[in-house]
């Protein structure tokens, strides 16, 4: 592929169509993932991929991707139409909700846009499922030279359209538009786009982010030996760090980092009050300013974005109601404070009503058991009662225990003495 100064395939007006489009970070994963397999293996043919996601009006996102099987046809490069129909139909399987559909395809190109080679494909896929089909392109050689700045990506979007070819123009890379003989020719124009982030996105990423961060390269196979020579002792002892401790190193560093950008952002606004002139706002003796300093607007949109983001270390305060806890200093509470406190508040009081419950099911056990032992003493002094009454006496007046009865308690004789 070699770059032209001129790329003869892109519009030269501008996209009009204001179409917006969003790109999913698993797309991106997967692609560099492909690349980096692919030179690694140092495998054959081109890289080319297909891109599903949802069209929505006049919105497009870009949710995930998979490689795909080419064929050669002829002095072309297409793709395997029975391979491709079957892999993405088990994509629509799996992403049915939402449902999720064909909307580009991506491959390798230089900074100067598609190539000719990249034309075939995507007519044959326009024509067989989606006539709107866009095109991503990743750009290897920025990465190379380091021309990338300011964060930038390494690829570029364009949609595709088509106009009246020229007589000119190769007749290979045109089509007859209306089955009139009419010949039409595509071309592209480069769309903007923006990074967009799901929940369950961050979780693979952050996931992939550790991994990368802790991973080590090891060689399996040993050195040659060196002859019958003392073997050199290996002074470096590598410590097994656990799942744990990595999470650890890995959160302190990304505190490292950001507490290392906050730093660098309070000095660069301390250097740039420093060297800005008196003004009379300070000093009462110097002449009211007619005209302002010159301004830079990078390094003011830099200091805007810092003091933006402070909130969230710092939350605003919040006043005191009779809902919230007042603290004890009277010093007014943050809202994250004082939402701590209410869920701190809310424990206890369950934790409260709990022990309650416990003792007062732990009373009426106890009323129950001492019901128990109350019953258990009356009946057995009406069971002694009840056996005292019973006994008898002999002929002489004792009772059957020896005992003589009292006058009252003489038994009557039936005849005389």
């Amino acid at each position: 592929m070699v770059e032209t100064a001129s790329n003869s395939l892109l519009s030269s007006s501008t996209s009009d169509s204001s179409l917006s489009v969003q790109l999913h970070p698993l797309v991106l994963l997967t692609i560099s993932d492909y690349i980096t397999r692919h030179s690694v293996r140092q495998q054959e043919g081109p890289i080319i991929g297909a891109i599903i996601g949802q069209q929505n009006g006049r919105q497009i996102t870009m949710e995930q991707a998979f490689q795909c099987k080419t064929k050669q046809d002829g002095d072309r490069i297409v793709v395997d139409d029975e391979w491709f129909a079957e892999r993405l139909e088990q994509f629509k399987d799996v992403h049915k909700a939402p449902p999720l559909d064909l909307v580009a395809i991506f491959t390798l190109a230089p900074p100067s846009g598609p190539l000719p080679e990249h034309v075939p494909i995507l007519q044959q896929l326009q024509h067989s499922y989606n006539d709107s089909l866009m095109l991503l392109l990743f750009h290897p050689q920025t990465i190379l030279d380091g021309s990338l700045t300011g964060g930038k990506l390494p690829i570029s979007i364009y949609e595709t359209y088509y106009e009246p070819g020229s007589e000119g123009a190769e007749k290979g890379l045109q089509v007859d538009g209306w089955g009139m003989g009419r010949q039409l020719q595509m071309r592209f124009r480069q769309l903007p786009f923006e990074v967009e982030t799901g929940e369950a996105e961050m979780i693979a990423v952050d996931f992939v982010a550790k991994g990368s961060g802790s991973a080590t390269v090891q060689n399996s196979a040993a050195p040659p030996a060196k002859g019958k020579a003392r073997a050199e002792e290996n002074t470096t002892n590598d410590v097994q760090l656990s799942a744990e401790d990595e999470e650890v190193m890995s959160s302190l560093t990304a505190k490292y980092n950001a507490i290392k950008m906050l730093h660098q952002r309070i000095n660069l606004i301390r250097a740039y009050l420093a060297e800005l002139p008196p003004s009379y706002l300070t000093d009462a003796s110097l002449p009211v300013g007619v005209s302002d300093p010159p301004l830079n607007h990078q390094l003011l949109r830099s200091i805007s974005a810092m003091l933006a983001r402070l909130p969230l270390l710092a939350p605003p305060t919040t006043q005191s109601s009779a809902s919230t806890t007042i603290p004890a200093t009277g010093i007014p509470q943050s809202s994250i404070a004082t939402a701590s406190n209410q869920e701190q508040s809310d424990v206890h009081l369950v934790s409260l009503l709990a022990s309650i419950t416990r003792s007062v099911a732990q009373a009426k056990e106890m009323g129950s058991k001492y019901s128990i032992v109350q019953k258990a003493k009356a009946d057995k002094t009406h069971t002694g009662l009840m056996g005292r009454g019973s006994r008898g006496f002999d002929d002489y007046g004792a009772d059957t225990d020896g005992h003589w009865a009292t006058p009252t308690e003489t038994p009557e004789f039936s005849g005389s003495l």
